[in-house]
């Protein structure tokens, strides 16, 4: 089986290892992360949290673990998988589309390092995964979320008219969107590229 290790200027984007236990605890069972960031509560069990480490499905997840190098230790994931049409009522969905999902430590908050990692998976799953378009999506009153997707990029599409819960109230999902095109003329982003070091990684 074939994975990737992407590598910023502070960060290793990596498989998970079963030694990255201590840390992804630390995050999941955060009263913040899981609710703000993923929608699902805290874990307040650890063998369900070890339960959702090791058993990632990875035919339509490809999931990075956010290596901090500075600290040493795991601090968040970057998702991207398959969208689903109905989360995206006002976006195209082609074969070629997949979606970026993330959650980060909220000690690490406010440092811009998840606007760093989801650049360089942006720069990943174009370059490498020759995807078509990316898609990502955000609730409306998550605005830290909101400003990551905006300084990587994600182009507004619309405040999608569904309904949805976020921390028990209801709310509107934001659908952003950047395809290849964008990409390209995106000077940042291709600035970048010429700096990540991308390791392919048979496991």
């Amino acid at each position: 089986m074939k994975t990737y290790e992407i590598e910023t200027e502070r960060l290793i984007l990596r498989n998970y290892k079963e030694s990255d236990f201590n840390d992804f605890w630390d995050y999941v069972s955060q009263s913040n992360v899981g609710p703000r960031t993923g929608g699902w509560p805290p874990y307040t069990e650890k063998e369900k949290a070890r339960e959702r480490l090791l058993n990632v499905d990875c035919k339509n997840l490809l999931q990075f673990a956010v290596y901090y190098k500075e600290d040493k230790k795991v601090i968040g994931s970057v998702e991207i998988m398959g969208p689903k049409q109905e989360r995206y009522p006002d976006i195209e969905i082609g074969k070629n589309t997949k979606e970026i999902g993330y959650l980060l430590s909220e000690n690490y908050w406010s440092r811009g390092i998840m606007t760093e990692a989801v650049r360089a998976i942006v720069c990943f799953a174009f370059s490498v995964l020759k995807l078509d378009k990316i898609v990502i999506g955000h609730d409306v009153k998550n605005i830290g979320s909101g400003r990551v997707q905006e300084k990587v990029g994600f182009r507004f599409v619309k405040q999608s008219d569904e309904i949805h819960t976020w921390l028990g109230e209801e709310s509107h999902l934001i659908e952003r969107e950047m395809t290849h095109e964008d990409y390209l003329k995106m000077k940042e982003l291709q600035n970048l590229k010429a700096t990540l070091k991308i390791r392919e990684i048979n496991i």
